[in-house]
């Protein structure tokens, strides 16, 4: 007979492996940003709902100028009003705000392939980048510290976590304009839940996972602006080894 903890650990695995495909979060129904009526799930892009005009040539541009990200569209949700931060959710959206508006920043000026400088104005012959933070759900801090109980607690808080949506959740809508017409020229719209991992030190903190998410779609963003004809942009796991 094997031993009491490495057998629930293997259960454990088994399950989660099993399920992996099931961790995808649903797509978002859509806070108003962007039509997401007008909007598909093309395979060559991360995201789930994407819209690019057809002569839309990325290469035309050079530069980039990335607005403050808009939260007022997640505070007029009331999915907020449900969350066990209700009294923070205001500052929080603007911590998370201004945190996906340098990540996107850093992303497009620390990348040594990008094609795109950013500037601190639309200038001329630029593009705009207009975000929404749409969703927010932190973690649910006291499940995922029952997560690392011994003989088995962990198993029990992960499947209660999912179960009960208890998992850090964010959503965006991004529109991108000429800054010289104003047109929009692409649309792009996703929801993300926080991996599955066996050890997740980011879980015991709010917004840890939520901060991972905008960093993989920073880094996404960067690689569409400069996705080659013919290029596929992966999405990204739902499952993790790294427990940070």
């Amino acid at each position: 007979m094997l031993p009491r903890i490495p057998l629930l650990v293997v259960i454990l695995m088994i399950l989660t492996l099993s399920g992996c495909a099931t961790l995808k979060a649903e797509p978002s129904r859509g806070a108003g940003f962007v039509p997401m009526e007008q909007m598909a799930k093309q395979g060559d892009l991360p995201f789930n709902k994407a819209w690019v005009k057809k002569d839309m040539d990325w290469r035309r541009y050079q530069t980039i100028y990335i607005k403050p990200v808009n939260t007022a569209y997640l505070m007029e949700t009331d999915a907020w009003k449900q969350n066990f931060r209700e009294g923070h959710m205001k500052e929080d959206a603007q911590e998370i705000g201004r945190y996906m508006e340098d990540r996107f920043r850093a992303a497009f000026t620390t990348d040594q392939d990008n094609q795109f400088r950013v500037v601190g104005y639309p200038e001329p012959g630029s593009l705009t980048l207009e975000l929404a933070l749409t969703e927010l759900v932190p973690s649910h801090v006291v499940l995922e510290a029952l997560r690392y109980a011994p003989y088995g607690g962990g198993a029990a808080a992960t499947v209660l976590s999912r179960a009960t949506g208890a998992m850090s959740t964010v959503a965006f809508e991004a529109k991108v304009r000429d800054s010289n017409s104003g047109a929009v020229v692409a649309m792009f719209a996703d929801r993300e839940t926080q991996k599955f991992k066996f050890i997740d030190f980011k879980a015991v903190t709010w917004y840890g996972n939520a901060k991972n998410i905008v960093d993989e779609w920073a880094d996404q963003f960067v690689l569409v602006a400069n996705k080659r004809p013919g290029q596929v942009i992966e999405e990204t796991s739902t499952f993790s080894l790294k427990p940070w």
